[in-house]
């Protein structure tokens, strides 16, 4: 029960924030900046999205398959629908419950069922990695352009070595955590003796980086569809940045978009620029890469699934 209101509780604040926010930023939308137009290239940047969207959910399946591998291995296809039915669950439960519960009812298996939540956060890990590793280097090609010194670029670099070795070593830091009492969860739940392998890590790492960028440019690729004109190089890189930062705020998926929304009004305010359109173009990319997946995701789970979960509630 405490559970519950906690997550209620930050449900109802980030709402509450995300509102406040976006109230105090309402004067100084214009409306008139809008105006997006249907050009002769529209549908072909609008295909170009469509096949990022499916490519991105194409490699996240065969991210979830190497996960998944440690404990058995998997076709690409059972990955896709696995992946599915977890978004539908998370789209509809605070933080990653939802996705836990999904990593469990997928699992046959008792045994396997006991490492969802392991499998659950070496889902996430290298999701939350890749983009710390992307924007650093993103800033590290970008600080010298914006007129500041060659050190900030360098401390850029140290920290995609430093966010790199300890990826490679989190067993090692739970471990640490858990031995220092700090961390409350049973380190079992946590981890394989062994796995995953130094592979297992870099391919997943890897896969999701490129995701990451694929996420990033489907944002652009609607902004090039209805306000090319908009999208320097600067901002185009900017995106990545944006994602990263959003990542960092605890959110739900299903109200993501409001968050999201308002933190692009902000964030792409700062390079003087039609936040708004920056606004409406992550919404799209929330709705297609989220929404969508998640609907096709819970009207796919079976009968058996829903008891399932409802006996591990009980």
């Amino acid at each position: 029960m405490v559970g519950k209101a906690f997550f209620w509780s930050l449900k109802v604040l980030l709402l509450s924030l995300a509102f406040y926010f976006l109230y105090l930023k309402l004067d100084s939308i214009e409306l008139d900046h809008l105006q997006w137009n249907w050009t002769h290239h529209s549908l072909y940047y609008l295909s170009g999205f469509l096949l990022l969207w499916f490519l991105n959910l194409l490699f996240d399946a065969q991210a979830w398959s190497i996960v998944q591998s440690i404990l058995h291995p998997i076709s690409l296809k059972t990955a896709l629908v696995h992946n599915l039915k977890c978004y539908g669950l998370a789209f509809i439960s605070p933080m990653n419950s939802g996705e836990i519960a999904g990593r469990y009812l997928i699992q046959e298996k008792p045994y396997d069922r006991k490492k969802a939540l392991f499998l659950t956060f070496w889902t996430h890990a290298p999701k939350l990695f890749s983009k710390a590793i992307v924007s650093f280097g993103i800033l590290a090609f970008m600080l010298p352009n914006q007129g500041l010194g060659l050190q900030y670029s360098l401390l850029a670099l140290l920290a995609i070595l430093i966010s790199l070795a300890l990826y490679l070593r989190l067993e090692r830091v739970i471990s640490l955590l858990h031995e220092k009492e700090l961390w409350n969860r049973p380190l079992k739940d946590y981890l394989i003796k062994g796995k995953p392998t130094i592979q297992q890590k870099l391919a997943v790492l890897a896969i999701n980086a490129l995701r990451f960028l694929l996420f990033s440019s489907q944002m652009a690729l609607v902004l090039l569809a209805f306000k090319p004109e908009l999208l320097t190089w600067q901002l185009y890189w900017s995106i990545p940045l944006y994602y990263f930062i959003s990542a960092l705020i605890p959110s739900y998926t299903g109200i993501d978009f409001i968050i999201k929304g308002t933190l692009a009004l902000y964030f792409f305010d700062v390079f003087e620029t039609d936040a708004l359109s920056f606004t409406l173009a992550s919404t799209a990319v929330w709705f297609f890469n989220w929404a969508i997946p998640a609907i096709v995701g819970l009207s796919s789970l079976k009968k058996v699934e829903i008891d399932r979960l409802k006996r591990k509630r009980a």
